[in-house]
C-alpha cells in the first residue's frame, strides 16, 4: 500500500474507536515508545475513551505478551514503535482477538495490512525514510484534533530516537513554539529523553509509570513540579556521572580494529544504548559496538552515524546461523546471542566491517 493510503487507514482506525471500546496500547520501552504512547493515549482520552490499558515491551516482544493482552479483553489493540510484523505468529494470534493498528518506523519485514490489521509505517513511502514513531503519532493525532499542547511530548520522542532529517516540518514547529535555536538534543527536551533512558537504566520507574507521569505535565516547565519527577532527575544525574567514567575508560581500553570499535561495558546500570550513541557521535565514521555479557548471553548495541554501513544488516549477517536475534535501523541496531557464539560472531563482524 502507498504511504498516503496507510496514513488514512490509520487515521480512520483511531477515529473509529468509541467510548464502548477497550483499548490496549503496546509500546516499545524507550523514549520514542513512551512518547508515542503518551500522544495516542491523550488523543483517546480527549475522545472520552476511558478503558485504556498500556503495556511496554522490548523487541522482540516477551513470550507472555499474548497472555497479558488476553486478560484485558480488548476490542482494539495498538502497537507503537514495535516491529511486530517481524513476529507474524504473535500478530496472527492477537488479530484473532480484535482489530489491530500498528504504528511503526522500523524496516518493514512484510506488509501486514488486511481487513483486521492496519499497518502504518512511513517506509511504505520509501525504504530509506526515517521518521520516529512519535513523529508519526503526532501527525496522525493532529490530523484528528488539535495536539499543539502536546507537541513537546512528540519532541522528546523524536529527539530520543535521534534522526530528525525526515521530520523537519515538526522540528520547525518545535523550534518556533519553544524558541529553540541550537541542537534540539541540547535543550530541556533533550534532557527529558535522557531522563527516560536513565530511568530505564536504573529501573527507578517503569515505562508505564513514565507514560502516566509525562501525561500529567501540560508543558515542559510543569514537569519538574510533578510528584515523581524527582526520580527521573536523580536517575539522570547518576547515569551521567557513570557515563563520564565509562567514556574515559573507553578511550583507554576499547578495541579498535579498522572501521570498528568494540567495548565490553561493565556497569550496574543498563547504559549500552546511550554509551553507543555518544561514542558514535565522537567517532562519526566508525562502527561502534558496545556489548555486555549477561549470564550465558551477550547483548549488543551498535551505531554508525555516517550510515556508510547498515549496522542492522551487519549484525544480522554476522549472527546468521546462530541462536540469536538482531535488528533495528541502518544507523542504530541491537542483537542478543549466546556467549558461546561471541568469538565467531566477533570475527565475522570485524571481517564484514573491514571489507
Amino acid at each position: 500500500m502507498r504511504h498516503e493510503e496507510v496514513f488514512l487507514k490509520a487515521k480512520k482506525f483511531l477515529e473509529s474507536i468509541t467510548p464502548r471500546d477497550s483499548v490496549v496500547i503496546i509500546f516499545n520501552n524507550d523514549a520514542d515508545g513512551v512518547s508515542s504512547c503518551v500522544l495516542i493515549k491523550k488523543l483517546l482520552e480527549m475522545r472520552n475513551i476511558k478503558d485504556i490499558f498500556i503495556i511496554s515491551q522490548p523487541m522482540p516482544t516477551e513470550k507472555n505478551l499474548i497472555k497479558k493482552v488476553q486478560t484485558t479483553v480488548p476490542t482494539k489493540i495498538i502497537f507503537l514503535d514495535i516491529a511486530i510484523d517481524q513476529q507474524a505468529n504473535v500478530l496472527k494470534k492477537l488479530a484473532g482477538i480484535c482489530d489491530i493498528l500498528i504504528v511503526d518506523h522500523h524496516q518493514i519485514s512484510r506488509d501486514m495490512n488486511s481487513d483486521t490489521i492496519t499497518h502504518y509505517n512511513p517506509r511504505f513511502g520509501g525504504a530509506k525514510i526515517y521518521q520516529s514513531t512519535s513523529y508519526c503519532a503526532y501527525k496522525l493525532c493532529s490530523s484528528i484534533t488539535g495536539m499543539a499542547e502536546w507537541l513537546w511530548i512528540a519532541a522528546v520522542g523524536m529527539i530520543g530516537d535521534y534522526n530528525l532529517n525526515d521530520s523537519q516540518d515538526v522540528v520547525n514547529e518545535i523550534r518556533k513554539k519553544y524558541a529553540l535555536t541550537g541542537k534540539l538534543y541540547d535543550s530541556l527536551l533533550g534532557r527529558f529523553a535522557d531522563m527516560i533512558s536513565a530511568a530505564r537504566a536504573t529501573k527507578v520507574m517503569t515505562c508505564e509509570e513514565m507514560v502516566e507521569l509525562f501525561g500529567k505535565a501540560l508543558s515542559p516547565q510543569d514537569f519538574e513540579k510533578l510528584q515523581g519527577a524527582e526520580k527521573l532527575i536523580d536517575a539522570y544525574k547518576k547515569t551521567e556521572n557513570e557515563i563520564v567514567s565509562i567514556m574515559a575508560d573507553i578511550e583507554k581500553t576499547a578495541e579498535k580494529t579498522g572501521n570498528i570499535i568494540l567495548y565490553n561495558i561493565k556497569s550496574e546500570y543498563n547504559l549500552a544504548s546511550p554509551i553507543s550513541t555518544k561514542l558514535s557521535e565522537k567517532y562519526f565514521n566508525k562502527i561502534v559496538i558496545i556489548y555486555s555479557v549477561v549470564g550465558s548471553k551477550v547483548k549488543i548495541s551498535a551505531r554508525n552515524q555516517s550510515q556508510k554501513w547498515d549496522v542492522a544488516g551487519l549484525l544480522q549477517r554476522a549472527s546468521h546461523g546462530m541462536k540469536a536475534s538482531a535488528g533495528g535501523h541502518a544507523a542504530a541496531a541491537g542483537a542478543t546471542l549466546q556467549a558461546s557464539d561471541w568469538a565467531a560472531f566477533k570475527e565475522r563482524l570485524v571481517e564484514l566491517a573491514n571489507k
